[in-house]
């Protein structure tokens, strides 16, 4: 059958447009989502979506229309299997699957679950909200009816959404052997008390607890407990599969620097990672004596720098000299950690097989740089904003971060110079091929401590007397290493596209990086010119895009070390002329390394706007 699918609406979700086919406005979900132009149950999906691990398998149990199908699969990236056997509702989800060519990641089964297999006839109760009606189980139904257990099977499930009017309990009775087997989490609707009692009493004996509840009809999230709430070690507290995927671990460990005068928020900070970590190493800079609540700690060590004036921030990464067999966490001394970050982190660093650093707030530096901390000079990943998949860095910030400490072994001698600590972490993993993250997150999921307190910085500055600044040694380090890529991290068999374009003129950039942004998760871009001029600058190294983009001028000094860098992953680069601001054309085989020639021409000093006219 040919679905006449037309766009009814458009939502873009952390930069995913989704399109959706929606026929009947009189329906509730249809409505509310062409009304606000946003997902229905948005903070729901994103909370959930933000939690999920890389290529995740969601089983949406009442996909209906396909909601929260499109969000699980476009924006969160995960595979799903969609449950509706609902035939108007179906046709709407098959329609908005092929609308936004998501049939390679949605398998769509027109059947309804229960906790035995046989048929079933569906119920609808009122004609304006498709997503009320059931399945009643009877012999001479016209619906199929399955386990999700016999369905599932040789798949590891990371989220069960179940939203069946009132037949959840026979669903999970139906799963029970996919539950046992991938702890998976499960989002269960339950609109009365004695059904969410009656969904518990299903539960419980699992080990599953309800953690979150969603929605005007309540919809609970129940997770998997893993061990008992004060395990000897705090290991044991992570997925038992996560911890597998880690190289040899034993505990977790924190580190955070601080200052004499941030006390309250300190204490606010350490509160919040005790229950997390079997230790936390504290730094004190400036202090005489250690605050009792550090002091007399059985879990905190600490180390008194009286006049703050050997490593600064750097003092984060004093106890992991002292670990082996670790994740070690490094933090900052004014942020309230939730109580699910180190078991998040873990979880992040397990995808990587430890083999990286994540971290919550991080940064790609637009090269060629004229300052680190110079305007828009870095497309900023903030801790405190939402991000629902994980993106990978140039530098990861060492205030929200996690590693292993067999694949990250600094000592605080290679804090070479105080207060960049970020800045040394990046070469350390830039010059060993070691790449960083940051992780997705919901809006807040980190928060900042908003009270007058003493800095690291300020204390540098009074101790030397003048206005310190770190920067000029920070962009001085930096420079050393230019350019700075994801390439150099990349697995050996890594398949990626790399984007590059000669442009005669900045007309068309924009659209040619954005195209690109939109079709690759970490996109990197390589944009070559004659002459790097103001109007070319401006119009590539924009912040917004929030992807790697170098401009490499010819008549500049970097032509042969871009040329070096991409000749090593010369079968993954795609090159497109633009010339005239619009014809764009794909470049022919070996074409591209001619752009890499050096320009000496004299045109280098022309004024911006005679370059532009040219």
């Amino acid at each position: 059958m040919t679905l006449q699918a037309t766009v009814a609406c458009e939502v873009n979700s952390y930069r995913t447009p989704v399109r959706f086919h929606l026929p009947n406005p009189n329906d509730h979900i249809q409505r509310i989502i062409l009304q606000s132009h946003a997902f229905y149950e948005r903070a729901m999906l994103e909370d959930i979506g933000s939690s999920l691990p890389e290529d995740a398998f969601v089983i949406d149990v009442g996909a209906n229309i396909g909601n929260h199908t499109l969000f699980f699969s476009a924006v969160a990236g995960a595979r799903i299997l969609a449950i509706e056997p609902n035939g108007e509702a179906l046709h709407i989800l098959r329609a908005n699957v092929s609308l936004n060519g998501l049939q390679d990641r949605v398998d769509i089964k027109p059947i309804a679950l229960g906790a035995e297999a046989g048929m079933g006839n569906v119920i609808e109760e009122d004609s304006s909200r498709l997503g009320m009606a059931r399945v009643m189980v009877t012999a001479d139904g016209q619906v199929p009816v399955a386990r999700l257990d016999d369905i599932a099977r040789g798949q590891h499930v990371h989220l069960i959404k179940i939203d069946v009017e009132g037949m959840e309990v026979d669903v999970l009775r139906g799963a029970i052997g996919t539950i046992e087997r991938c702890s998976p989490k499960l989002l269960v609707e339950a609109a009365t008390a004695q059904a969410l009692q009656d969904v518990e009493a299903v539960l419980r004996p699992l080990g599953y607890r309800k953690i979150k509840v969603y929605n005007e009809t309540p919809t609970y999230l129940f997770e998997a407990k893993f061990a008992d709430a004060y395990p000897e070690k705090r290991i044991q507290a992570i997925d038992p599969m996560h911890v597998a995927a880690l190289p040899p671990t034993e505990e977790i460990v924190a580190g955070m620097a601080t200052v004499a005068g941030n006390e309250v928020a300190l204490r606010a900070t350490v509160m919040s990672l005790l229950p997390q970590v079997d230790r936390l190493y504290v730094y004190l800079n400036g202090f005489t004596e250690a605050p009792r609540f550090i002091a007399e700690h059985p879990k905190i060590r600490h180390f008194i720098d009286t006049d703050g004036s050997r490593y600064g921030d750097a003092g984060k990464f004093w106890g992991l000299e002292q670990v082996k067999d670790a994740i070690y966490i490094s933090c900052d001394d004014d942020i309230i950690y939730p109580d699910d970050f180190v078991a998040r982190m873990v979880g992040e660093l397990a995808q990587l097989r430890g083999q990286a650093v994540v971290s919550v707030h991080g940064s790609i530096i637009l090269q060629p740089s004229h300052g680190y901390y110079k305007d828009r000079s870095r497309a900023v990943f903030h801790y405190e904003r939402a991000l629902m998949r994980r993106r990978r860095v140039h530098v990861a910030a060492t205030g929200t971060s996690a590693f292993h400490s067999s694949v990250v072994q600094m000592t605080l001698a290679d804090f070479r110079h105080r207060n960049m600590a970020d800045i040394w972490l990046t070469e350390y993993l830039h010059c060993r091929g070691i790449p960083s993250y940051v992780v997705p997150r919901n809006d807040g999921w980190l928060k900042s401590i908003e009270v007058p307190r003493a800095t690291i910085y300020a204390q540098s500055a009074a101790g030397t007397g003048s206005a310190y600044d770190s920067s000029s040694k920070q962009d001085e380090v930096l420079s050393a290493i230019y350019p700075i890529s994801l390439l150099s991290s990349d697995a050996e068999n890594a398949s990626s596209i790399i984007y590059l374009v000669d442009a005669d003129r900045p007309d068309g950039l924009v659209e040619f990086i954005l195209a690109v942004a939109g079709r690759e998760r970490d996109p990197v871009v390589f944009v070559t010119c004659d002459h790097e001029t103001e109007a070319m600058r401006n119009v590539t190294l924009h912040p917004e895009f929030l992807c790697e983009v170098h401009l490499i001028a010819r008549s500049g000094g970097n032509a042969s070390a871009y040329f070096e860098l991409l000749s090593r992953h010369a079968g993954r680069v795609k090159a497109w002329t633009l010339r005239g601001g619009n014809e764009l054309k794909l470049a022919g085989a070996g074409e591209w390394e001619k752009w890499f020639v050096p320009n000496t021409s004299p045109a280098s000093f022309l004024p911006t706007a005679a370059l532009s006219e040219a």
